[in-house]
């Protein structure tokens, strides 16, 4: 009883103490308590100003701000002012210097007056942002005209300009409904064209009439790398890339005359919807147009139907070139019509003998000179006026008698021409522009000037045709039949169709029309024809 009393004993002190040890501590660490200020409220009198919460803390972006500034400075003129350099990334008014602003509003002011002062890329960049969204104009129509000004008239000094500003124009363009004329053809498709750009280029040049393409847009259009063909990198480089794209032309004309198709119409793709971005990369507030709008593509350069056809035509071109420059080897599992073959083949060989015949005449003097005979015609020129000279100034002797039987002894001689042959010489020397003239030349040119009491339109056929050209119309004429026309062609290193063909094209450019329909002459132009060949 007395242990556990002395134990319970002990557990109280040792918990006073421990009691009054913290109590010691708190009474260590406490502070003395201060009085805390009582808040208030403010609270305003009744009929005070009301805060517009939309409008005073709206978010501004920075396109906005700038066509908020853009409308105070829109018709503020400014003095001359000197130049000072400005360069920025997506400029504005914020970026610029007091001094900056003040070229910057001289600048435009002569931009607007038609004056194109030189200046910083940066500054064309505010005022094309300025024309994207109507400052300074008062019709769409207006700003699209002068966005292309500017372009034009700075371009050359900063070709980045064209990868933007054509972009631009496009957007413009779409916004506004605007029908433009379009620019210069584009000779290679940048890489950063967009799209849409890219299939309008593609169908205008597809649809011009003739169809024109350059070796670099058909390149993008063929399935296979020609450029690493064996004939490409040796001897075929230049000749490829100068007739391919001829080739593509002439079998869009053969088609449209022999089936009143085109390439395009045989091969037209379904048009497409896409959703374009307007005025990519500029300041542009899309609260003004919108941020897109949708397109119609006509996708031609992805259309697999007619890039596989034209992979089939540069490839029978490659064969046909390698055959003609002597190239052992030929490209296989080409698939073209026999009709288009054979045109090409023609075309081809008729290029190829053209082009011999211009190196041929390279070579050759225009105007023949025969010095010997042009010497002897002066030693008889000159004895003949001294025997005139001796003749008048002395009497005659028998020396005289002698020289004057000189002249006789040169005829038989043979050194002295008899009057015809002086004739044709003098006739000869008369005709020196075209050379030395055989007398079958000299009745054709005759002939050929008697012409003149045609029409001048006749008579610049007559002009053009070839040889073989009038033989065929002669026996057209004459109601000849497929083996004479055959004859003439083949005479000719030709084809009846060719033949015909250059005849109506040569029709078609000096009197509008055709001569040939089919292989008879048309019955309005045979008397024509007739007086024409006779």
């Amino acid at each position: 009883m007395n242990e556990r009393t002395v134990r319970q004993d002990g557990m109280v002190n040792s918990q006073g103490r421990t009691r009054e040890q913290l109590t010691f501590a708190e009474i260590e660490l406490e502070q003395p308590e201060q009085k805390r200020a009582e808040p208030f409220v403010v609270i305003p009198e009744r009929g005070g100003r009301e805060v517009d919460w939309g409008q005073n803390f709206r978010y501004v972006s920075r396109e906005r701000q700038f066509v908020e500034q853009a409308r105070e400075l829109e018709w503020k003129g400014g003095e001359a002012a000197e130049f000072i350099p400005f360069h920025a990334y997506w400029p504005t008014y914020e970026q610029m210097q007091p001094g900056q602003l003040r070229w910057y509003l001289y600048w435009r002011g002569e931009v607007r007056s038609g004056r194109y002062p030189d200046t910083d890329l940066s500054y064309l960049f505010v005022y094309l942002y300025e024309l994207i969204h109507g400052i300074g104009i008062n019709e769409p129509a207006e700003g699209h005209e002068q966005m292309q000004r500017v372009w034009l008239a700075y371009r050359e000094r900063y070709p980045k300009l064209d990868t933007y500003v054509r972009e631009w124009l496009y957007d413009y363009g779409l916004v506004f409904g605007l029908h433009v004329q379009p620019l210069a053809p584009l000779q290679k498709l940048p890489r950063n064209l967009s799209a849409e750009l890219k299939e309008l280029e593609w169908k205008r040049r597809f649809t011009a009439e003739p169809l024109v393409l350059t070796w670099d847009m058909l390149r993008t259009m063929i399935d296979y790398d020609v450029e690493k063909s064996r004939f490409y990198t040796g001897q075929g480089r230049k000749d490829l890339q100068a007739y391919a794209p001829k080739v593509v032309a002439l079998v869009d004309g053969y088609l449209s005359k022999s089936e009143d198709v085109r390439l395009l119409e045989r091969f037209m793709p379904r048009e497409k919807k896409v959703s374009r971005p307007l005025f990519r990369t500029a300041v542009y507030d899309h609260e003004l147009y919108g941020r897109d709008v949708t397109v119609s593509v006509l996708p031609i350069s992805t259309h697999l139907p007619l890039r596989s056809y034209i992979t089939q035509l540069v490839r029978l071109t490659e064969n046909k070139l390698r055959e003609l420059s002597g190239f052992r080897g030929k490209l296989r599992g080409i698939t073209a019509e026999s009709s288009v073959e054979q045109l090409v083949a023609r075309f081809l060989h008729k290029e190829f003998e053209q082009r011999k015949a211009k190196e041929a005449r390279a070579f050759v003097p225009k105007v023949k000179i025969n010095t010997s005979k042009l010497q002897r015609i002066q030693w008889e020129s000159d004895e003949v006026r001294d025997m005139l000279t001796t003749e008048e100034q002395a009497p005659v002797s028998d020396e005289s008698r002698e020289e004057t039987a000189l002249p006789a002894k040169l005829s038989k001689a043979g050194k002295v021409p008899d009057p015809e042959q002086s004739e044709s010489l003098q006739q000869a020397e008369l005709d020196f522009e075209r050379g030395w003239m055989e007398p079958g030349e000299v009745e054709h040119s005759e002939a050929a000037a008697g012409k003149t009491e045609l029409p001048e339109e006749w008579r610049e056929i007559f002009a053009r045709l070839s040889a073989a050209h009038r033989k065929m119309l002669s026996a057209l004429l004459d109601g000849g039949d497929a083996a004479v026309r055959l004859g003439i062609a083949e005479q000719a290193g030709s084809m009846p169709e060719l033949l015909l063909d250059e005849i109506n094209e040569i029709a078609m450019e000096c009197i509008g029309d055709l001569l040939l329909d089919g292989d008879e002459i048309a019955l309005e132009y045979r008397e024509e024809l007739r007086s024409l060949l006779s």
